[in-house]
Parts: structure tokens; C-alpha cells; sequence
């Protein structure tokens, strides 16, 4: 039943997502941590990250990570098979639905490209995409340099709330960087993260 559950999961979130793999994340954590909760909100925001750091595209990569976690967790098989097959299971479903639509639109692409109602529709998705990517940097900035959700700060839990000072001069100097250098390489901006987080936590 968890294998059916997390094929029918990873298949809405293919169906349902525009915009890549960080247009993904708040459907993820939607469906993985609050709806289901296979997953806590630290877990959630440490799969992503370590799937930023492997090759390939992350929402993929995120989904192979999750459906191995829960199906090493949750299917009863002795590991690592349950982990295998279920994060099998999430990376078929993912890709799956992706590659039929995509493959469609590929094949009448020419034929509708200079269709206003097209061109509309995708001015549309444009600017959702951006607040779908805006929602999973908030969703970011509450599991690491956040201690606290930023509702707390008008949800009458404002003790709550407090900045990792550490965390946020992370965020800052990465952000610098990329801005300044945009020729400086993820995985090489992910490995100085990794180093300053262990010497400054």
C-alpha cells in the first residue's frame, strides 16, 4: 500500500508542477510533510540539500531520495531492498507523466507556437513559477537560518522566533558570490556552505 500511496503521490506532484525542480519543492513539502507526513521539515529541507549536491536534475534527485527513505522506513522489506524499490517507485512516477506530456507538446509545439492563446497562457504560468520558487526559499529560510516559522511573528509566538546568526552569514556570503561571480559553481558554492557550517556550528 505505501508503494501505491507514494507512485500516486510523485505522479500528482509531476502532473501538477511547472517551472522545474525548485518550482517542485512547496508541492513536496505540501504533499511529503504536511498532507502525508512521511517526512518531518528538517528531513524534508536535508534531502533537498543533499540532492542539490548530487548530478542531476534536483527534483528528480529529491524524489529518488524520498522514496528510498520511505520505503527503507515504511514498506516492511529488509533493507536496502524496500529502499530500493521504493525510491524506484518515486522516480518512475515522477518522470513518468513528464515525459508523456512533454513529448506531446514537443510533437504539436510548431503547430500552436504562434497561438495567442498559448502565448497567454504561458505568460500566466510565468510569474507562478517565480511564487512557487519564492514559497520554497521561505520554506528554506524557515528550517535553516530561521529558528521559528515567520508566522510566529504575527501568530502570537513571537518568543519563538530567532535568527541563526551563523546560518544567515552562510546565506549571506553564498548569495554575495553568486551575485557578484555568477560563473562560481553550485557544487563548489555547496562544499564553502558545508566547510563554513562545520566551523562556524
Amino acid at each position: 500500500m505505501i508503494f501505491l500511496n507514494l507512485f500516486l503521490v510523485f505522479a500528482k506532484i509531476a502532473l501538477f508542477t511547472f517551472g522545474g525542480g525548485y518550482a517542485m519543492i512547496p508541492l513536496y513539502q505540501q504533499e511529503l510533510v504536511d498532507r502525508c507526513g512521511y517526512l518531518t521539515a528538517g528531513q524534508f529541507a536535508d534531502i533537498v540539500a543533499l540532492a542539490q549536491m548530487t548530478p542531476g536534475p534536483v527534483g528528480l534527485n529529491a524524489a529518488t531520495y524520498v522514496g528510498y527513505q520511505i520505503g527503507l522506513a515504511q514498506s516492511g522489506i529488509p533493507a536496502p531492498w524496500g529502499g530500493i524499490l521504493g525510491s524506484t517507485i518515486a522516480t518512475i512516477a515522477l518522470a513518468a507523466p513528464s515525459l508523456v506530456i512533454t513529448t506531446l507538446v514537443a510533437m504539436s509545439l510548431r503547430r500552436f507556437a504562434d497561438s495567442r492563446l498559448v502565448k497567454a497562457a504561458l505568460s500566466g504560468i510565468r510569474p507562478a513559477v517565480l511564487g512557487l520558487i519564492a514559497a520554497a526559499v521561505l520554506f528554506f529560510a524557515e528550517t535553516s537560518v530561521f529558528s521559528a516559522p515567520l508566522r510566529s511573528l504575527w501568530t502570537g509566538r513571537a518568543a519563538d522566533f530567532g535568527v541563526r546568526w551563523p546560518l544567515l552569514l552562510v546565506f549571506g556570503i553564498v548569495f554575495a558570490v553568486r551575485w557578484r561571480w555568477r560563473k562560481v559553481g553550485t557544487l563548489t558554492l555547496l562544499l564553502v556552505s558545508a566547510a563554513l557550517g562545520a566551523l562556524l556550528l
